[in-house]
């Protein structure tokens, strides 16, 4: 039987070890390598060439989501799952930027994280039920949205969005167009993958006015929350500005 080859990156030991002990048992499974922080595993993913990485997270140095970038950009095989203690949208959409393919919570269920590491290696993407559906639910609303648009020629544009510190050109269908400029850079941060917190350093503002230009946006772009704003931005061009490109 031809085995999983995982490696582990989380920067507590005994998480790691207790990993290694759970996936022990998983006779398709095998973990080649474990890293206690990101570097380490950018460089042993170069090394062993890991099916499936299992990536904490918040780790000192490189964080995981650095890590998890790097990764694909030097092995792009290789399949990522994030390990976090977070469940929120903010963090779901940060790991889905970062090219993760799956994300599961500190918490799981020996037999879920097994079956996380097989769909992912099986070329899937792995997310809690109610992750995905309201992930695909807000892509096929979008794309229907779009759709109607295109058939009726009604409200599209060429308007200008700021892109890595850049104006380009993008067709949209006008509710982009209602953004300032700092809004727009915001917006771009969100898809980037950023907390509130780091678009207020990137922007050298403070993390207050960041939660008011958010509102803003999302009331703007009549959309509830970040997740259907990175999705929308997303679907129209909209490149994500991450920490690494500052």
């Amino acid at each position: 039987m031809e085995q999983i080859k995982v490696l582990i990156a989380d920067d507590h030991a005994l998480l790691r070890q207790g990993l290694c002990r759970i996936l022990e048992m998983e006779e398709d499974i095998k973990v080649v390598a474990q890293a206690a922080n990101g570097e380490e595993a950018v460089t042993l993913s170069k090394s062993v060439n890991p099916d499936v990485v299992l990536m904490d997270i918040n780790m000192p140095g490189i964080n995981g989501l650095e890590a998890t970038k790097q990764i694909k950009e030097i092995v792009p095989g290789v399949q990522v799952i994030a390990l976090t203690i977070h469940d929120d949208d903010e963090y779901i959409f940060r790991v889905l930027n970062a090219g993760a393919a799956g994300y599961v919570l500190k918490d799981v269920d020996p037999s879920n994280l097994a079956n996380a590491i097989r769909t992912v290696h099986a070329g899937k993407a792995y997310l809690k039920s109610p992750v995905l559906e309201k992930v695909l639910k807000e892509f096929t609303r979008l794309s229907r949205f779009q759709d109607e648009i295109a058939a009726t020629g009604e409200g599209l544009s060429t308007r200008e969005v700021l892109v890595n510190g850049q104006w380009q050109k993008i067709s949209d269908v006008g509710l982009i167009s209602r953004l300032t400029v700092r809004e727009r850079e915001i917006l771009e941060c969100i898809v980037g993958g950023q907390s509130n917190k780091e678009i207020a350093d990137t922007l050298s503002i403070s993390e207050k006015t960041v939660k008011n230009h958010v509102s803003s946006i999302l009331q703007k772009l009549e959309l509830a929350d970040r997740t259907q704003a990175a999705v929308y931005a997303l679907k129209r061009g909209v490149r994500g500005r991450t920490l690494k490109e500052q």
